[in-house]
This record gives C-alpha cells, structure tokens and sequence, in this order.
C-alpha cells in the first residue's frame, strides 16, 4: 500500500516533464533546440538575472486596472535563474528560471527619507503574475526560449492560472548598440492573453566602443571648476556611491517657463525636469556603462523600470586629469513593434564633476548635458546644466562649504548674546548635530499641509553628511562672517538641507521643495534663523527658478523640558505680495526627540523591564502561597469566590492572548528603540509571556482546587451565595468594559494612522480592561463574605496583600514618573505602559486607594465577620434569617 502514493508520484512527474517536453518541442524548437541535461553548471557570468525591465501588453484580462486607476502606477518585472545545466550541446545550457511582472507603486527611496512614516501595509495593492520558466539558452545566438506555467494574482479577485512561453534576446557580450535585452511573453492553453513585450537592460559583459566618441565630445567643452579627485581603485566606488539612487533637476535658465523649456523637448518628444543614473557598471579602470531616464518628479523607488520612451544608454569613462566624468549617450528607439526597441542616435554628451566647494547656490554633484550634432541638425539642442536635488547632501571626503550669506542673516536674524532665559533651561549643543537634525510638518495659511525632514548639512568648520557622521574640514575653510561668532562658542554658523512634500487636493496630488539654507544657531536661546534657496521639485507656471528670498526661524525646546514641548518654526518669503515668486508663510513643527531623551528612556527601558518581571514574580509567589494555604486549610475552601478566580484568570488571559504572537513575531520594525536595546525587549517579551502563563496556570490550579471542594461540599448555600455574588459583579464588570471600551475608542480616533497601525486591532483596547478587572479582584469574594457571613481565614494575606500591592505599585511608580520623565516617547514605557491599563494622576490615586480598602475589607470580615460591613439593621435581619436555618 505504502508504494501506491509514490507510483502516482512518480506517474504525475513523468508526465509532467513528458508535457513541458512536449510544449517545448511545440514552441520553442525552431528557436533553440533541445538537448539534454548533464550536470549543474554555476558561474557568475551566466547569472541570467535581469532587474528594472519594463513590460507593456497583456490585453484586458492582465494589469489594465491600476493604470486605469492611477496613472502613476507603471509595470517593471525582475527575471532570475534558479538552476543552470550543461548540456550535450556545447553552447547551448538548460535554464529554469522565475520571470515576475508586477504594476503598481515601488517603495519610494530618493529625495526623503521620511516617507517611511507611512506603513507598508497603505501601500497600493500591486498587480502581480509569476511564472516558473524552463527551457534552453543558446551562447551563439543570445536567444533564450522557456515554456512554463504562472498565477495572476489580482487584488480583491481569483488567481488566474496560465500557461506561457518566454522568448528572449539575451546575447553572451553586448555593447552600446545592444545593450537591451527585449522578448515577449505568450500564453498557451485556454486562458489566453495578449502577448506581453519586455525590454531592459543588459547586466551581462560589456564591450566599450564609444569612449573615443565620449572623449572627443568632452574635449570641446572649456575646463571646469576646481573639482575632487578620486584615486584609480575608488572611482567606482565614488561613483556608484554617489550617481545611483539620485535625481538631478535639469537648470534650463531663466528662459525657461513651464513646460516649454528650451528646445530638449523637440529632440526628445517629451519635456524633461529630471535626469537620473541607473544599472551603472563600473570597471577598475573608471570605465563605466548604464542607463539614463528622466523621471516626473525627483522621487525615483527601488524598482523603476527603464521605460524605453523617456530613457537613454550610455558609456564613458572618468577623466583622472580634469577629474570629471565623461559619457555618450544613444536614444532608444522604437522598432516595428514594442517587442523589438533599439539604441540609435548616440548624439548626447553629458559631464558630470564633483566641486570642491559647495555654497547656497552652488551643489555638490553637478554637471551639462549637450547635443553634438549641427544647430541646423533635427534634434540639435544647446547646453543644459544639471545639480543634485533632493534633501540631503552627500558626504564626499575633500568637499567643503563656504558661508556665503552670513552678512545678510546677522542683518535679518536677533542673534542674542548666548545666554538662556532662565539658567534651569538647557538647549541642543550645536555640535550634536543629531538634536538639530528633525522631520517637520509644515501648513500654510490656504489650509495645504505636508511633512519632510531638515538635515543638518554642516555646522561651523565640521561636515554632516548623508551617512550621519561627522568630518572635520580643512581649518579656515568657512570663515565666519563676524568676530562675536567666533568668540562666542554658543552660537554656530549652519548650514541645512530641507526638503518638504505638500499636499494638494489636485489631481496631482502635491508638490515637494528643497530649500538650501544656511545660518546662525544659538544654542544658549534654542533659536534657529537662516536665509534660505528653495526650488520646487515639480514645475509650476511661476517657480522654475531658484528662489533665495526665502527667510527661516526655527526655535528648539529645551532638552530638558518635561512638558513635551515641539519644535516651532516659520519659512517666510521677503518678496511683496506682488512677486510672482510670493508664497504665504509657512508653519513648521516637529516632536524632536534628543539625544539625551532616547538615552534616558533607554535606561528607563531596562529599569522598567526589571520591574515588571519582579511583579510577575512576586504575583507567581502570591498565588502560590495562596494554594498551599488552601491545602493546609482545606475546609476554607469552599468559601473561596469561585468570581474572583475567574476575574484573575480573565485578567490574566486577556493580555497573554492578545499579545502571544510577540513570541514569535519579528520585532526587526519595533522602531529604533528596540534597535537600541540590543535584543534585550524581545527576551522581556518572551519572559514577562512566561511569567504571565505561570500566573495563569497557578491561578487555573487554585480554581480547580476550589470547585472540586465545592463540589464535594454538597452545601447548597455555596452555590446560592456564589450566584449572588454573580449577579452582582457581573454589572459592574460589565460597566468598566463599556467604559474601557469608550476611554480607548476616543484614544483611537485621536491616534494618528501610523499609531493606529503600531497599536494593531481594535481587540487590543481590552488590555487596560483586563488591568481594571484585575485592579478589583478582591471584590467578589467580599461580597460572597457578606452574603455568606463568613469569618473563615479563606486567603492568606501573602496573597491578597501582596497582589494589591503589584497593582498599586505601577500607579505609584507612574505619578512619579510623570514628574520626573518627559513623556514623549510612548513607546518606550514598559512598567505602567499606558497600553495595558489606565494611567493618569486620577488613576494613579484612585487604584491603590481602591486596592487598601479592599484589602482592609478582607481582613476585617476575616476577623469580625463577612456582615461587618454592612449596617447594624442589615445585620440584624441577615442574623434573624439565618437563626431558623441553623435550627433545622
């Protein structure tokens, strides 16, 4: 019998392989024939990995929808090879590969880097079909030929199972001229779609033919400006470093008005506004391939793809004399089908060179791109400058900055003498640039409102960089602009890079500025005030030019404030009203959060960790105490609340479920806390998890013990007092679960999204109720003393004293942390977290009160009697009842 499943197993893979043959054969032989396999072949330079190429096709049934939708999302695919086989054919290999095709939004990387405030899971929901491809690849002719089968998977549908081939020009070595890779996907079978046409960019051997073009084209333009030079061994490096993963905002001139900028668009067929280097391949001697796209806006994501129409090929090579980058770039044109693009007209020069010296006009990266055709050529355009964008400036050793508009802010800008208001308040040192370095909400008076981030760039004679390390320049290299700011160590000439994104409620969704700024920072007030550059990302009728009008103030809390308070700041323009290039006041804010505070809050962390586990502990402790004292008195049994077990084990439960999957989860998106810590949170999670499991189960052992004595009991007056008890607490209960119910439905709505997304479900309100109904444990069993009468010694004081006491201590703990911490890092609190319970100087009196009298109550009817709470006539009547019971 045992044979059966694998016969089938074995008769399914036969004629598996038997059909992939057969749809092969059917498809693909006259392309490359089939040979068979004989061994595993591995090298690098067979990786067969292509990434970025771009698709178009598919017909109705395949990625119309998002497009329809949204016309920014755009379709990129990614192929990779799994296995390699030799064959008995010896330039033919065999390939089993993996072809992806997606349309939808890559994660956003370029410009800032503050959108990842947003969560993943807002992201839009991508399109995505994935094939498994088998077939052969021949060395000779570069033609690549797999059939295979896929899933389309579409948001909100059915997957959609498909059968295809792939057909690919994938020669062995490309140069400039074919340098695409380019095919077609088709499916077989009775799922039938349009044909899907790819194209990307080679990432296989490369043969350079156009440097002497690349040179003799930057010959003819006129020595630059001093620039940096690199050493032979760390050109790549530098370029790659600094060339991939950013835009470069085309600079048309004055000219230049809306779309009609220049004549570039005439030879491209589309207004350009961005350039950007992608798939760059450097060799050791600083020669260099890749492709060149100009993107909508100065955003660009991890998998942009290379979008025949509006990209470029390129290669040159890094001049070691005029320390300059040199490239020849060719057009992609359009072949008879979208299957079949081609690189032609190489008429594009392009330099691109690093200064030694960045000022507020000058960047740090800049360069030209030209036509080397005729001007009474078609195509022919004059010369265009490009700089860097985006918010934050690179960190290249050498590079300096110079102070440029010092004069005019000493003019514009209160600088006061250094000293701070009150001597109790401190502020951000000026050489900890990671306090003066902070994300911003920015809101303007017509009600637009945005966020973006402010990076310090350099502060005196230091350099802060994009990799946030510090490099002390060359001495005298930024003079400052006045003796009292030399003198004066409080006070320092700054510079930054701000970038801001703001929303719209047009179709186009918003506008994003970089603003260059520089100026003074006194750390003695906190106060923060530059003249600034601003240029928009996006081009709009009356700013295509740089603005440098433009007037910042910005004032810091001090760092040791306990009231939480918030960067507060103002961007100005100095323009009349009537100025084109007039914008309303904008507001700034920022939460900052110091050096000093995550310092302290991590030390706070590891305290507070230690707290919570000794309060697990002693809760463990006091529950276990409790059940030896059941087991030494064992007639007192019956008289334990039955209730107030199942409101511990409840209080118990609710957390531990809610939050079991942090025994597993991966906590790598915790926040930089939990990075901070070192592993340490996620051994408290797994710890305080089986702490509080051992207090359930010693609480679910007590239970036990109580309704088996119960049971054997055979006392009816038990089980009427206990359902007495019942229906009295059953309630309240009830109440304080509507009531943490409306309390966390209002912090809810109050959250912003992303908090809403860290706190999870709405299910995960129930924690502070599980820590209410903790908080009153103790009432069930008072009430079934009262209606029992009893003065039987049911539970120890280990247990219901020191159980209060677990409960008080948070609040105690709590009401002087409030005066003593600045809460502001909610994340951070880990003993008394507001998550689990409530807290609030009301809550913090109302709890321990709560919980001494309810243990003063227990240990009086333990004493007196369980009626001795009530009033004398209650008592009377209750005695006078029970006299004739106790008769019988």
């Amino acid at each position: 019998m045992a044979l059966i499943p694998l016969s089938l197993l074995l008769l399914l893979a036969c004629f598996s392989t038997s059909s992939s043959s057969s749809l092969y054969a059917d498809h693909c032989s006259s392309v490359v024939p089939e040979s068979e396999a004989t061994s595993l072949f591995v090298d690098s330079d067979y990786s067969f990995r292509i990434s970025k190429g771009y698709f178009s096709g598919g017909g109705g049934r395949l990625f119309d929808s998002p497009r329809a939708s949204n016309s920014s999302a755009f379709p990129y695919f990614h192929f990779y090879a799994k296995y390699l086989h030799k064959t008995r054919s010896p330039d033919v290999l065999q390939v089993e590969g993996t072809l992806v095709l997606r349309v939808g939004h890559p994660t956003v990387f370029q410009g800032m880097t503050f959108h990842r405030r947003r969560p993943r899971r807002n992201v839009t929901l991508q399109e995505e079909a994935t094939f498994d491809f088998s077939g052969f690849w021949s060395e000779s002719t570069g033609k690549l030929c797999m059939v295979g089968h896929g899933i389309f998977y579409k948001p909100l549908g059915d997957p959609l199972h498909l059968s295809a081939v792939l057909k690919l020009n994938y020669p062995m070595t490309s140069n400039i001229s074919t340098s695409l890779v380019s095919g077609t996907v088709e499916s077989l079978g009775p799922h039938h779609i349009d044909p899907i046409s790819l194209v990307a960019y080679a990432q296989k051997e490369y043969d350079f033919t156009m440097i002497p073009q690349a040179n003799h084209s930057c010959s003819s333009l006129p020595f630059q400006e001093e620039s940096l030079s690199f050493g032979p061994t760390s050109v790549c490096s530098h370029l790659l470093r600094y060339m991939t993963g950013r835009t470069f905002q085309l600079d048309y001139g004055s000219g230049c008005t809306g779309s009609n900028c220049g004549t570039l668009s005439n030879s491209f067929g589309f207004s350009a506004r961005f350039l950007s280097f992608d798939m760059i391949q450097c060799s050791e001697n600083g020669r260099l391939h890749l492709y060149i796209e100009f993107p909508n806006s100065s955003y660009l994501s991890y998998d942009v793809p290379m979008v025949p129409k509006r990209s470029m090929v390129g290669e040159g090579y890094w001049d070691h004399v005029k320390n300059r980058l040199c490239l020849i770039a060719c057009h992609i044109l359009e072949g008879s089908s979208q299957a079949s693009p081609s690189v032609g007209d190489c008429s594009i020069g392009l330099s691109l060179w690093f200064p030694t010296v960045v000022t507020l006009r000058r960047n740090d990266v800049v360069g030209h791109m030209w036509s080397i055709k005729k001007k009474s050529d078609p195509g022919y355009f004059s010369m265009v400058s490009f700089h860097r964008s985006g918010g934050r400036m690179v960190t290249i050793p050498g590079l300096r900055y110079k102070y440029t508009q010092m004069d005019s802010v000493s003019r514009s800008c209160k600088v006061r003498s250094g000293k701070t208001q009150s001597s109790e308040e401190r502020y951000p040192d000026g050489r900890c640039y990671h306090d003066i370095r902070f994300s911003i909400a920015v809101e303007d008076a017509g009600g637009r409102s945005g966020w973006g981030e402010a990076n310090v760039f350099s502060i005196g004679d230091e350099f802060c960089g994009d990799n946030y390390f510090v490099m002390a320049l060359e001495t005298g290299s930024s003079a400052p602009a006045d003796d009292w700011v030399a003198k004066n160590q409080s006070v320092w000439n700054v510079s930054y890079a701000i970038s801001y994104y703001m929303y719209s409620a047009s179709a186009e969704g918003g506008e994003q500025f970089d603003i260059a700024a520089e100026g003074i920072y006194d750390s003695g007030s906190g106060t923060l005030c530059m003249k600034g550059c601003r240029s928009p990302s996006l081009p709009t009728k009356n700013q295509t030019a740089i603005d440098c009008e433009i007037l910042i103030n910005i004032q810091f809390p001090p760092v040791n404030s306990k009231m939480g308070d918030r960067i507060n700041g103002t961007i100005n323009t100095t323009r009349s009203k009537q100025d084109p290039l007039y914008f309303d006041p904008i507001k700034l804010y920022s939460q900052q959060i110091y050096a000093a505070e995550v310092t302290e809050a991590i030390w706070r962390m590891d305290v507070e960790i230690v707290k919570v586990m000794i309060s697990l502990t002693l809760s463990c402790i006091c529950i276990g105490m409790q059940t030896f004292h059941a087991k030494k008195h064992r007639d007192a049994l019956p008289s334990m609340s039955i209730t107030m077990l199942g409101v511990l084990i409840l209080g118990y439960v609710i957390p531990l479920v809610l939050n079991f999957e942090a025994l597993f989860a991966n906590r790598s998106q915790s926040g930089f806390l939990s990075l901070q810590s070192g592993g340490w949170l996620d051994v408290h999670e797994v710890i305080v998890r089986i702490l509080s499991g051992l207090a359930l189960f010693l609480t679910f052992r007590l239970l036990q013990m109580a309704w088996s004595a119960r049971s054997l009991d055979g006392n009816k007056g038990h089980r009427v007092a206990e359902w007495t008890t019942l229906k009295l607490c059953l309630p309240l209960y009830f109440a304080g679960a509507l009531l943490t119910w409306l309390i966390s439905s209002r912090h809810h709505l109050q959250r912003s999204e992303f908090s809403r997304q860290r706190h999870g479900s709405r299910w995960e309100d129930l924690v502070p109720f599980a820590g209410l109904v903790l908080d009153g444990f103790l009432l069930p069993q008072i009430v079934l003393n009262v209606c029992r009468n009893s003065k039987d010694k049911i539970l120890t004081p280990f247990f219901y004293v020191g159980i209060t006491i677990t409960r008080a201590l948070p609040h105690l703990y709590d009401a002087y942390r409030s005066r003593s911490y600045n809460r502001r890092i909610d994340s951070s609190y880990i003993y008394a977290s507001p998550d689990g319970d409530f807290y609030s100087l009301v809550w913090d009196v109302i709890v321990p009160c709560e919980g001494l009298l309810f243990a003063s109550a227990i240990y009086l009817q333990q004493r007196v009697g369980g009626d001795c709470l009530l009033p004398q006539r209650f008592r009377k009547r209750v005695e006078y009842e029970a006299v004739p019971v106790v008769a019988l």
